[in-house]
């Protein structure tokens, strides 16, 4: 009778191990899992979590009759983006779609304090016939923002967020028109998705596409540019942010494969990869510039 009763735990002892798996749990989702469709983990929860509660936030709108005209800027070089085996993988890592890159491209030109290295590349979009783009102009939301995320002098991401000018994002909007001329790279891109439908899975790429294939119809030589962050957490205030106004027009399938084909977490828990876009920020007065070459 004594073994049994020293084999049971005091209750001062089982309510100090209740309040350790309660704080290991808090500090588990603090530290993993912000997200874009739960109440308890969604952007507006954001605020404490790295600078998400900063100054110089992004997405904006871009307010284009309040552009100011960009002398100090040029047309920007785009190196090794047609090179279809430098995409590798095509990844969900719960948030969107990314696909990660090969190093050796870059992009340059007047106005950027650098060579910038291509890393990777995402999108955000919305639900049906919802548009999702995390940018607007002059208020008008798009179906899909394409991020092409670069940095300084090939730094990793996490020592380009600490760079006040650590990392380029060029970004485009797309558009879905059933009348779109029909481009491959985007429809094999878009069938790609059914490969990855739940966190963590990804699919090795072997030259089916060039990232300058999806860009081909797009005008770069005109541009808004501003400074900002990175529109996920921890919000790095460390961004470039150069925004193509020319949309790229592709087939309402490719727009429908990326609000159907994933979801946040698994399949079984249902919660489909929709709206995962950052709801605007502030621009707080913010210069926002316009090239056109």
């Amino acid at each position: 009778m004594q073994v049994a009763m020293e084999s049971i735990n005091p209750p001062w002892k089982l309510g100090m191990q209740v309040l350790l798996l309660l704080l290991l749990g808090c500090s588990y989702i603090r530290c993993e899992e912000w997200c874009y469709d739960k109440p308890s983990c969604g952007p507006q929860t954001w605020y404490s979590l790295g600078q998400c509660n900063g100054a110089n936030q992004s997405p904006i709108n871009i307010e284009t009759r309040k552009a100011l005209p960009g002398n100090h800027l040029g047309p920007i070089d785009f190196i090794g983006y047609e090179d279809r085996m430098r995409p590798y993988s095509l990844v969900n890592n719960g948030h969107s779609a990314e696909v990660k890159m090969k190093g050796g491209a870059a992009i340059f030109g007047q106005g950027l304090p650098g060579i910038f290295y291509l890393q990777s590349f995402h999108f955000h979009w919305g639900q049906s016939n919802a548009p999702g783009s995390e940018h607007t102009i002059n208020g008008k939301r798009y179906d899909l923002e394409l991020h092409i995320v670069h940095t300084k002098n090939n730094m990793s991401t996490e020592e380009a967020s600490k760079d006040p000018d650590g990392i380029a994002v060029v970004a485009f909007f797309l558009k879905k028109n059933s009348n779109a001329p029909v481009m491959n790279s985007w429809k094999t891109l878009s069938d790609l998705l059914e490969l990855i439908p739940e966190k963590g899975d990804s699919v090795r790429l072997n030259g089916e596409f060039a990232l300058g294939g999806l860009l081909k119809t797009v005008d770069v030589n005109r541009y808004y540019r501003y400074h900002g962050s990175l529109t996920t957490p921890p919000c790095s205030e460390s961004v470039i942010w150069t925004i193509f106004p020319d949309l790229i027009e592709v087939s309402p399938k490719v727009v429908k494969k990326f609000s159907k084909s994933l979801c946040f977490t698994t399949k079984r828990e249902g919660r489909r990869m929709q709206n995962n876009y950052r709801p605007l920020q502030e621009s707080r007065n913010r210069k926002v510039y316009w090239f056109q070459e």
